[in-house]
């Protein structure tokens, strides 16, 4: 028989968001969606991020590795700075092939022209790689400014037989040892203070003019430098270097060739806090500040970061970066579909390092992920990755799961995680009690164990049950011929009834669900019929 007076309620996962209560965040909003990631194809599923797997190298024939402190591909080669005991205390450059997963040779490192390694934690300068030319430029906290260590090249002319120095320009050097280097018009463009010095075009390692520099505002430093096609009424698209500093974004235009280099502000208010969330997407530039995440469009339009791009719509996001312990080591990467940040924050009063991906097709957040890393880049269209605490190790992370996904981290499995926001604010000033409902899931593999909990306002357990998928297919080459359920390795979702051990009475309520990945797992909508019991609130 049914319930009396019932009335439905649904619920969604569309993203994730700081608010406790969803009511006027928006409908689906998540305080958790863990390891979880929205299902390409199918709009009301989130699905478990394939895993990153084992690490691509952990960089077994150098000297007693530990730290890769900066990176870039290029092709298929990952090029960088990692520390090794072969100059005890300093790093040293490589170059490995992602494609054939062999390193290639640098020559030229000596004791002499190696920048001293930097510290894994704490605030630091992060080092940074720019291609101008034939040569692949590295800004490192390391180089001591003394003879010709202000910053470092690897050329690769020769990308068989690359090779490495440690440079300063010539004719007019740099005044100090350099925080970051961008590409612009060609040119090898260096942050030095509160200026920005640059080379010739297409001869990174020269500067001809002593007034070869743009002082860039006030006297604090350049943060971060990137490069960003401009929309104008009356050039139509140009290029332009944008320069963040703390509190404020200025816009470099034109070069000294064509007497039309030209330095104006975006903003004198809103800055970066952190120089590696600093990354070029398909909307623009994407950066965290010191209240939220923002992005810098083609207009020259700057706005937070929210799930409607463009406007000035509050982030959905904002705690974690306004929290942030070590702005400096906030690291991002754009790559598919995929901005993800890796931020050391506290959240509820647990200090934690979260990864955060922000999908620029929904348009809305997921996370906190579990994998961390200080290094990121694009590769393909998956990222490159590497942290302090997973050692000298690069790690190809894809975002998108396929049916040879691996659901494990550095061989260690990790759990899902979702818990929405509270819901329903109903209006009724009663409290509501809950005895039917359901949920969509599914899974693939071997049966799987979805863990559910009813949470009240207070996080307190209203109760707990869980629902078990049956099996459904493996993984060709992955099982005993003839002991597996063989079928495709995709499912669809299937509504299942939630067997709670007793009625749910609440004001608010949370649904909270966990599951291991062992393959492939779904999520879909959650629906619960509730009825008003007649009174305000439980004593």
């Amino acid at each position: 028989m049914a319930i009396r007076n019932a009335k439905p309620v649904r619920f969604t996962p569309k993203g994730l968001c700081d608010a406790f209560d969803a009511t006027d965040a928006f409908a689906g909003a998540c305080q958790l969606l863990t390891n979880l990631v929205f299902d390409q194809g199918n709009p009301e599923i989130i699905v478990a991020r394939p895993g990153v797997g084992n690490a691509a190298t952990s960089f077994g024939s150098f000297t007693s590795p530990t730290f890769v402190s900066v990176a870039i591909v290029i092709g298929n080669v990952a090029y960088g700075m990692v520390s090794s005991g072969r100059n005890p205390g300093f790093d040293e450059p490589f170059a490995y092939n992602l494609a054939t997963n062999t390193f290639i040779t640098i020559s030229g490192v000596t004791s002499a022209n190696v920048p001293a390694s930097p510290s894994t934690s704490g605030i630091w300068t992060p080092p940074t790689m720019s291609v101008v030319s034939t040569k692949i430029l590295i800004t490192h906290p390391g180089f001591s400014g003394s003879g010709s260590n202000f910053f470092g090249v690897i050329d690769i002319s020769n990308p068989a037989a690359p090779a490495w120095s440690s440079a300063n320009l010539a004719t007019n050097p740099l005044t100090a040892v350099p925080t970051s280097v961008a590409n612009f018009n060609n040119r090898a463009w260096f942050a030095v203070g509160n200026t920005l010095q640059f080379s010739d075009v297409l001869v990174p390692l020269t500067r001809t003019n002593a007034s070869q520099a743009v002082t860039v505002g006030d006297t604090t430093p350049v943060v971060a430098q990137s490069g960003l096609p401009i929309q104008t009424t009356s050039a139509g698209v140009i290029g332009a270097l944008v320069v963040f500093k703390q509190n404020q974004i200025w816009q470099i235009t034109g070069d000294t060739t064509t007497s039309n280099l030209a330095l104006n502000y975006i903003s004198l208010t809103t800055g970066c806090i952190a120089p590696r969330s600093v990354v070029q997407g398909p909307f623009g530039i994407f950066f965290a500040g010191v209240d939220a995440p923002y992005i810098l469009n083609f207009l020259g339009t700057l706005v937070p970061l929210s799930s409607r791009p463009g406007t000035d719509f509050p982030a959905d996001l904002q705690v974690p970066f306004q929290n942030t312990t070590q702005p400096s080591r906030i690291s991002a990467a754009f790559s598919g579909n995929i901005y993800r940040v890796c931020v050391p924050t506290v959240i509820q009063g647990q200090a934690q390092t979260n990864d955060y991906w922000y999908d620029i097709r929904r348009k809305r957040w997921t996370g906190p992920h579990t994998f961390t890393y200080d290094c990121a880049a694009q590769y393909g269209d998956s990222f490159l990755l590497s942290g302090a605490s997973h050692g000298a190790a690069l790690f190809v992370s894809a975002t998108i799961p396929t049916e040879n996904s691996s659901y494990l981290d550095a061989a260690a499995a990790f759990m899902c995680h979702l818990r929405s926001s509270n819901f329903p604010k109903t209006g009724h000033m009663q409290e509501i009690q809950v005895v039917e409902s359901t949920l969509e899931l599914a899974s693939t593999g071997n049966a799987a164990v979805f863990n559910l909990t009813a949470l009240d306002d207070q996080n307190n357990t209203l109760g707990t049950t869980f629902v078990q998928t049956p099996p459904a297919g493996s993984v060709w080459g992955a099982f005993v011929w003839g002991q597996a359920n063989w079928s495709a390795n995709a499912s669809i979702p299937h509504v299942y009834g939630i067997p709670w051990p007793g009625a749910l009475v609440f004001q608010k309520m949370s649904i909270d669900i966990t599951v291991t990945p062992v393959n492939e797992i779904q999520i879909g909508t959650f629906f619960a019929r509730y009825q008003d019991t007649g009174y305000t609130n439980q004593g």
